[in-house]
């Protein structure tokens, strides 16, 4: 998150009735366009969408060699998970931008994860769209589903502040491999203590249906092919493809798990992980704007921003759920 110096942003003054904001004190670098705490008081959805679009595009313009080489795609969601709504705008965006394969892709990704069945198809549609090549550029986060999209990249731009995650399906909010090495641990204290197994028995009938512990061990293992195959694209990790793919769904104990620049070129080489481009000074910069009004618009219009589809087009706003 970006931080915010007191001169810039006065304190927010709460009332019943709604959020009022002080006006900024004056700057000469400010733009014509009004503070966005204050703008946000007043402004609709349409307004929102056209400032933050216009304001970006502005930004961007100092990259102008990057966005002339790449049809430049974002997935940026802070809090919504991966599902078909993100595979079908991609799709969409790809269609309408570069139907004829005139450039390579670029995705700017920010995610926490979600289904993988869609992660896999995103990262397909990005590779079979592009003329070369398709550039996965993660400036933050990029978790589970959203590592798995990555890893259809020829190349991966990660950030200093980037990171890439295991693997990890989640069955309702809990990560399938956790359940299964609960389930295990649960069998071994019922062996040591049989008469716990009744309790044992009675309280798993509640939390979860023989279904579902069968789904923990069937999706992991459909993560682990989905990851193999998109890694067997890449020539020098052919051989290696089925090993990286299970260190990158079994290898680690937490979903949250930071796999960082180093990290990540561990895993998967220096020739496809990249630290210092263009293509991320690029990421950062959308990143940045990105971050900064979905701040504003959480705290003084209880809304949030999504930007899934072409960099050029208009975000998303939703309700921002209370938490």
């Amino acid at each position: 998150m970006s931080t915010i110096r007191a001169s810039e942003a006065p304190p927010i003054e709460e009332t019943a009735e709604s959020t009022i904001v002080p006006e900024p004190v004056p700057s000469a670098e400010r733009p014509q366009d009004p503070y966005w705490p204050q703008f946000l008081n007043r402004a609709s959805d349409v307004e929102i969408r056209a400032r933050f679009s216009r304001e970006l595009n502005a930004a961007v313009q100092i990259h102008e060699a990057v966005l002339s080489s790449y049809c430049c795609l974002a997935l940026l969601e802070a809090e919504d998970n991966i599902d078909s709504f993100e595979a079908d705008r991609i799709y969409k965006a790809l269609s309408e931008t570069n139907s004829g394969r005139d450039k390579d892709v670029l995705l700017i990704i920010l995610s926490g994860g979600g289904s993988i069945e869609p992660a896999y198809q995103i990262s397909k549609i990005c590779k079979s769209f592009a003329k070369n090549r398709f550039i996965a550029v993660i400036p933050r986060r990029a978790k589970s589903a959203a590592t798995l999209i990555a890893l259809g990249a020829d190349e991966i731009h990660i950030g200093p502040l980037g990171q890439l995650g295991p693997i990890d399906p989640q069955l309702d909010g809990l990560p399938a491999l956790g359940v299964t090495q609960a389930l295990e641990r649960l069998a071994s204290v019922a062996e040591k203590h049989p008469g716990s197994a009744e309790m044992f028995a009675a309280y798993l009938q509640r939390a979860l249906t023989i279904q579902q512990i069968g789904y923990c061990d069937r999706i992991a293992e459909s993560a682990a092919q989905y990851a193999e195959r998109l890694l067997s694209t890449k020539v020098h990790l052919v051989e290696r493809a089925g090993q990286i793919a299970r260190e990158l769904v079994y290898e680690y104990k937490h979903h949250g798990f930071v796999i960082d620049l180093a990290e990540a070129t561990t895993h998967l080489g220096s020739d496809w992980i990249k630290g210092v481009s263009p293509e991320l000074a690029l990421a950062e910069t959308v990143y940045s704007h990105f971050e900064d009004v979905d701040l504003w618009l959480g705290m003084v219009a209880q809304k949030r921003i999504i930007m899934v589809g072409e960099l050029k087009s208009e975000p998303i706003l939703l309700k921002k759920e209370r938490r």
